[in-house]
C-alpha cells in the first residue's frame, strides 16, 4: 500500500460520521458496522466503520466509511468515500467514488467518477457513460460505452472502450486484450507498452512530457494533507478562544440558512468590489489593504463557522448535543475532513463547500452587524 493510498484511507476513516450531513433521519444509519437489506422507496444515507448495502434503493445512495460493500441494486446515483470500496450492485445513473482501493464490479448506467490510491474497473464492469478515474493505480478490465479518462503513476488497459481514450501517467500498460473504438491520446514521460494483439480503431498520438508525475502526485498529497491540518488547527485554536461566541454564530446558520447564505454572497462579492475602489484612489489605498486583511480572515473564518455548524449537526444526529468543547472541536474537525473528500466529486463538491464557506461567511457578517448594539460585545461565552 503506498503513501496516497494510506493517506486516502485515514481520511476516510475518520469522516465516517461527518459525511451524511443533512440526511432525512427515516432513511439513514450510522454505527461501527451497518448492514443493510431489503427495499428502500427512498434515498438511503449510510455511515459506519463497516457498511454493507445489499438493499434494493430507488433513490440515491449516499454512504461513508472504513470498508464499504455495496452489493445492493441503486436506481439513481451512488456518492461513496471509503477507506475501501467494492461496488457490486447496478447503478442505475452516475457514481462517484474516492477512497484508498476503488474496485467497481457491476454495471453504472450513465457516468462514473473515481479517484484513489488504487482504482480497478474489473472484467465485468459495465459504464454506460463515460469515466474519469484517478489514482496512484489504474487499471480498466472492464467496458466503457462512452470515453474513458485516466491519470495516476500507473495505468492499465485490457478491456474496450466505444470512444476516445485519454491518458497522463508515468506508465502505460494497453494489453493485447485492449480494444478502443476511437483515438489514444498519452502524454508520458515514456513510450507506452501496447501489447501486439491490442486494436486502437482511431490511432495513437504521444505526447512527452518530461516530468514524472507520481513526484507530483505525492507532493500535491502531502501538500494537501499539510494545508488541511494547519486549517484545522487554526479552526480548533479560534474556537477555543472564543467558543460561546462560535456556537451560537454556527447555530445562526441553521436558524436561518437563507438569510446567512445570500448575506454571505453578497460581502463575498461586495468586499472586493470596494477595495478595488479604495485601491484606485490615493488616499484609500491603506484602507483598502486593511480591509483586505480583514476580508481574508472574516473568508476563514467563515468556513470555520460553516464546519462548525456541520460538526454540531452531526453531534445532533448522534444525540449529543450537549457534548463539551474539546468533543465540538473533534466534531469540526471531522467536519472539515468530510468538506475535503466530498471536495473531490466534481462540482456537487465543490458546491458543497462554496455553500458551508458562504453560509458561515453570511452568519458571521449578521452576527458581527448585531454586535455593534449595546450589550451584544461578548465573544468568548
Amino acid at each position: 500500500m503506498n503513501i496516497f493510498q494510506r493517506s486516502l484511507q485515514l481520511f476516510f476513516s475518520a469522516a465516517v460520521a461527518s459525511t451524511l450531513l443533512a440526511a432525512p433521519s427515516y432513511a439513514q444509519e450510522f454505527g461501527d458496522v451497518v448492514i443493510k437489506r431489503g427495499t428502500v422507496d427512498d434515498d438511503l444515507y449510510l455511515a459506519g466503520g463497516q457498511v454493507d448495502l445489499y438493499a434494493t434503493v430507488n433513490g440515491d445512495v449516499v454512504v461513508a466509511g472504513g470498508q464499504l460493500h455495496l452489493e445492493g441494486d441503486v436506481a439513481a446515483d451512488v456518492i461513496a468515500a471509503g477507506g475501501k470500496i467494492d461496488l457490486r450492485g447496478r447503478v442505475g445513473d452516475d457514481a462517484r467514488i474516492a477512497g484508498g482501493d476503488v474496485r467497481v464490479s457491476s454495471a453504472v448506467g450513465d457516468d462514473l467518477v473515481a479517484a484513489g490510491g488504487r482504482i480497478h474497473l474489473s472484467p465485468v464492469a459495465s459504464i454506460g457513460g463515460r469515466a474519469w478515474l484517478s489514482g496512484g493505480e489504474v487499471r480498466v478490465d472492464g467496458q466503457v460505452a462512452v470515453q474513458l479518462r485516466a491519470s495516476g503513476g500507473r495505468v492499465v488497459i485490457t478491456g474496450s472502450v466505444d470512444g476516445d481514450v485519454e491518458v497522463w501517467a508515468d506508465e502505460i500498460i494497453i494489453g493485447q486484450t485492449a480494444v478502443i473504438a476511437g483515438k489514444l491520446h498519452y502524454r508520458s514521460a515514456k513510450a507506452a507498452s501496447i501489447a501486439d494483439g491490442a486494436r486502437i480503431g482511431g490511432g495513437v498520438v504521444h505526447t512527452p512530457v518530461d516530468v514524472d508525475i507520481r513526484p507530483l502526485i505525492a507532493g500535491a498529497m502531502f501538500a494537501m494533507l499539510a494545508l488541511l491540518i494547519s486549517l484545522i488547527i487554526t479552526a480548533v485554536v479560534l474556537y477555543l478562544l472564543f467558543p460561546g461566541y462560535s456556537l451560537r454564530v454556527s447555530r445562526s446558520v441553521g436558524d436561518e440558512p437563507w438569510p446567512s447564505l445570500l448575506t454571505g454572497l453578497a460581502v463575498f462579492a461586495g468586499v472586493p468590489l470596494l477595495i478595488a475602489i479604495l485601491f484606485s484612489t490615493a488616499v484609500g489605498v491603506w484602507l483598502a489593504l486593511i480591509l483586505l486583511a480583514l476580508y481574508l480572515v472574516m473568508l476563514l473564518a467563515g468556513y470555520f463557522i460553516g464546519a462548525l455548524f456541520i460538526g454540531n449537526a452531526g453531534l445532533g444526529m448522534l444525540r449529543r448535543d450537549e457534548a463539551g468543547k474539546a468533543v465540538r472541536a473533534a466534531a469540526m474537525s471531522v467536519a472539515m475532513i468530510a468538506l475535503a473528500i466530498v471536495n473531490l466529486v466534481p462540482l456537487l463538491g465543490s458546491l458543497l463547500n462554496w455553500a458551508v464557506l458562504l453560509a458561515g461567511l453570511g452568519a458571521l457578517s449578521r452576527q458581527l452587524y448585531k454586535s455593534r448594539k449595546p450589550g451584544r460585545t461578548e465573544l468568548s461565552n
